[in-house]
């Protein structure tokens, strides 16, 4: 060693000679919400910003790293003006990953990603420390209109776009999303059969039911079989996220489709109906429907009963609502009980006549046993053709 060397110059050998661009080794110190420092081996620590460490943009940086940590970082300013030495580890690992992508794209093989950004459009994902882009046809295997719970998620993706030059990387995972969809069905289909009961929650309302996600595979709650009472639209009574019990009554293995009910056979309102309504007893409701045939009445929660146009009044009428109108309380007489087929038949006729409401001065109309019949074969056939939309609807969006 050379005597004359002074210790300022023994210990600036001793120290790494930075510049701008170079690559070296750093070892962490500490970390806090905004930057990481390490040590380079310099005279000055080097400083890492939030944003230069990762593409990772929600997961707190005392999670992401911690002290003792070593790794190789970019430097990208010896002196800030303050004598801090300004570095990153999001270049190099964002060109490290490229290549990777490169590879990935070429060879058609998945990729793990991390979702950091919900976006207009899309989502952004973090995958091997670069930034892409997913567009929201490419998130799942069908269109999901709320991108939200995918943020913080860990998927695997297919790169899809790549160039370098303009920075833009677009990846996708609907084929990858229809291959897991698969995967699950199969080992759900194992585990199940009608008459199974389980939980799901629900994933989509749409106007003739509930898709219900059963862990990863979607089954199907009619409207008709949401509840024992009437409902028109799903969304009257359920919503998306809520957890419901349901019983598999159907399953298609060849369509993939798996029919639901949250019906509880147990509950059914239609039990000992033939009891609680005897044919030939007046009983109480309220109109709830209007048709073309009749008037639909409710007698209690879950149980609705017919007074065909035959049965509303003494007089001729056109129509139901020349009688009777929505919300309207009635007494009625039971004529008939179909325990089968879960119908109620009712007269209103007859009550009056019963409860004396009947004025004999008004003629009598005697219904042409014909008029009865062709009603009675247009309510059936309106129930038909309800039945028979619903399961397009149902075909058309499962479809899509």
């Amino acid at each position: 060693m050379d005597e004359h060397n002074t210790f300022e110059e023994l210990l600036a050998e001793s120290f790494t000679t930075l510049h701008t661009g170079k690559v070296v080794k750093g070892t962490v110190l500490r970390v806090t919400p905004t930057e990481v420092i390490v040590d380079l081996g310099y005279k000055s620590d080097g400083v890492i910003p939030r944003s230069e460490f990762s593409e990772d943009t929600v997961t707190p940086l005392t999670e992401l790293v911690k002290p003792g940590d070593e790794f190789d970082v970019f430097i990208t300013r010896v002196n800030d003006g303050e004598g801090n030495v300004m570095a990153s580890k999001k270049k190099l690992d964002s060109q490290a990953g490229y290549k990777l992508l490169e590879e990935a794209l070429e060879n058609k093989t998945p990729v793990p990603g991390k979702i950091t950004e919900v976006i207009r459009g899309g989502l952004i994902a973090n995958i091997h420390g670069c930034r892409a882009f997913v567009p929201s046809s490419q998130v799942a295997g069908r269109f999901i209109e709320d991108l939200t719970p995918f943020k913080g998620q860990e998927l695997n993706f297919h790169i899809l776009e790549l160039d370098r030059s303009k920075r833009r990387i677009v990846a996708g995972r609907r084929e990858l999303a229809a291959l897991e969809v698969q995967q699950k069905r199969a080992e759900l289909y194992e585990k199940i059969e009608v008459g199974t009961r389980m939980s799901g929650t629900v994933s989509r309302l749409v106007n003739f039911g509930a898709f219900i996600d059963l862990g990863g595979v979607d089954g199907l709650v009619h409207v008709s079989e949401i509840s024992w009472k009437r409902v028109r639209k799903a969304e009257e009574v359920l919503k998306e996220g809520q957890t419901v019990n349901v019983i598999v009554i159907g399953i298609d293995q060849e369509k993939g489709k798996i029919s639901l009910t949250m019906k509880d056979a147990a509950m059914n309102p239609w039990n000992g109906i033939e009891e609680r309504f005897p044919v030939d007893h007046i009983v109480e409701g309220t109109v709830v429907r209007l048709a073309p045939f009749g008037a639909f009445v409710n007698l209690d929660d879950g149980v609705d009963g017919l007074i065909h146009i035959s049965q509303i009044a003494h007089r001729h009428i056109v129509k139901p609502e020349d009688e009777l109108t929505v919300g309207q309380n009635v007494s009625v007489v039971v004529t008939a009980v179909d325990v089968e087929n879960n119908k109620i038949s009712l007269s209103k006729k007859i009550a009056d006549e019963e409860l004396g409401y009947y004025t004999p001065e008004e003629p009598q109309y005697e219904e042409d046993e014909e008029v009865v019949e062709d009603d009675a074969k247009a309510e059936d056939e309106a129930t038909a053709e309800e039945d028979t939309a619903d399961k397009n609807q149902v075909d058309n969006d499962e479809a899509n």
